[in-house]
């Protein structure tokens, strides 16, 4: 891997902060009393504005306080991506890295005030109670989270392992309802395989510091578990958030023949151009590859999809990715917090941006429920979508005690829309997805035996390279 792009990172978790004024029995001051204006020099106006805190707020305030308010509020203001990380916050981060953590397993941003999950982990306790990409948690234990910064929200999800926590979610359609959930040490398992008939399916869970070696694993252990058989791979990242810029590049480089670009970074200036491309031959060894991604698909899980889409080596299929296409850079600080900071753009090969585009899949399959009911991808939150505010609980009469608990636990499950009955079905995308990983595999078969030149990959139609935006070097 490049020495250059190392320490690169694609976070989802990020932090806004929220401000509301409220103005009541003001006293006016004289005029040498006021707080200069901004057409002042700005470090002055700061320095007076701190120091007339101290004088005359109705509590004492310690100047750590309100550093760490400075901060947010000034990195917040560039993107929602950018944040002051204070210590704690920062190891947890770090750790979260290397695929182990305590707390709920989702990745969370914020808007509008609200908590948003980009998506659950899976096989964490977010995952079995329930929760999805795109819920909005509205509170937590019954405390608001309007008002709160994302860093003061993640505070009251997390906790010692084995307690449980309330959390009330607003659902796309649905009424607020509300999840009781233990928490635990997060174990996060990066990547999984098993075959699927004669097909490699390897699904990813996050992009850590595991990854990469993981997937080279996998790779390894379907070959040898079915030989001469194999057809070709899936690649699922279907709800995974993202994670390590690094570890989006290890895992194309897999996949794509040495030479063959795998994504770019812009920054500001023009000499900030980063382009990264493939160091090694192509481990699958250019058999038939299908991406699944969703709305819950997130930063590197863009970038992976769209290297193998623009190299035409692999066909896309699900529904339209999120849209994160920003490159955060972690800057330790001397009081062991960190900042992140948003640094670049990122391009795939063909040059597109996806930031709040997001991927769009070369075969569009909705997922379904159940035989009467789809998940309709369009209802799902993206980078790009603002939040409204939330629909008015409605109102009911008053309802009789119950006789009996087990009949008030029967109502508040059919209540909830995690524990509806559904009939059961298998993953509909997955199974067409084995469909045309099975169909790119005969043709490619017959294409060897007639010595015809075929391409195993749906031929895309190229996308015509965007214009950079300013600083950027054209391609």
């Amino acid at each position: 891997m490049p020495s250059r792009v190392l320490g690169l990172f694609s976070f989802i978790l990020l932090a806004t902060v929220g401000i509301t004024s409220l103005y009541s029995a003001i006293e006016p001051k004289k005029e040498e009393q006021l707080v200069p204006s901004m057409g002042d020099r700005p470090y002055d106006t700061f320095d007076r504005i701190v120091e007339r805190i101290r004088q005359e707020y109705v509590e004492e305030v310690t100047d750590e306080k309100l550093l760490t308010g400075a901060l947010n509020g000034m990195l917040s203001a560039l993107d929602p991506h950018s944040a002051y990380l204070e210590p704690k916050v920062y190891e947890e981060l770090k750790a979260q890295t290397k695929g182990e953590f305590g707390g709920l397993g989702m990745e969370v941003t914020q808007e509008n005030g609200l908590v948003k999950i980009i998506s659950p982990i899976d096989d964490t306790p977010a995952k079995k109670a329930g929760l999805e990409a795109g819920d909005l948690i509205v509170a937590v234990d019954k405390k608001p989270v309007m008002g709160m910064t994302l860093n003061d929200a993640v505070d009251l999800l997390r906790g010692k392992p084995g307690t449980t926590v309330r959390v009330h979610i607003k659902r796309e359609g649905k009424d607020v309802f509300e999840k009781k959930i233990e928490r635990a040490i997060i174990h996060v398992k990066a990547v999984k395989w098993s075959e699927k008939g004669n097909v490699g399916y390897i699904r990813i869970a996050t992009f850590n510091e595991t990854t990469i070696s993981l997937m080279k694993e996998a790779i390894a252990d379907i070959k040898k578990k079915l030989g001469n058989q194999l057809e070709g791979y899936i690649l699922d990242v279907r709800n995974d958030p993202g994670g390590l810029l690094d570890a989006a590049i290890g895992a194309s480089d897999l996949f794509l023949k040495k030479g063959q670009e795998i994504v770019s970074t812009r920054g500001r200036k023009a000499d900030q151009e980063l382009r990264v491309y493939a160091e090694h031959e192509d481990m699958a060894d250019n058999l038939p590859i299908v991406v699944l991604i969703n709305g819950g698909a997130a930063s590197a899980s863009e970038i992976l999809a769209g290297a193998l889409q623009d190299n035409h080596r692999a066909v896309v299929v699900g529904t339209k990715s999120f849209g994160k296409g920003s490159v955060q850079s972690l800057l330790p600080l001397t009081n062991g917090g960190a900042i992140k900071l948003t640094i670049a753009r990122y391009y795939t090969p063909s040059g597109r941006s996806i930031q709040a585009k997001g991927i769009e899949p070369d075969i569009t399959i909705d997922q379904i429920h159940d035989k009467l009911e789809k998940i309709d991808e369009n209802d799902r939150i993206r980078e790009e979508d603002f939040v409204g505010a939330l629909d008015t609980v409605k109102e009911t009469k008053p309802i009789p005690a119950k006789n009996s608990k087990d009949e008030q636990k029967k109502e508040e499950d059919e209540l909830d829309p995690t524990k509806k009955k559904k009939k059961e079905v298998e993953d509909y995308q997955l199974l067409r997805a084995i469909d045309i990983v099975r169909t790119m595999a005969i043709t490619q078969k017959y294409d060897k035996q007639n010595n015809t030149p075929g391409q195993t990959q749906k031929k895309v139609e190229e996308p015509k390279a965007e214009e950079p935006k300013a600083g950027a070097v054209k391609k």
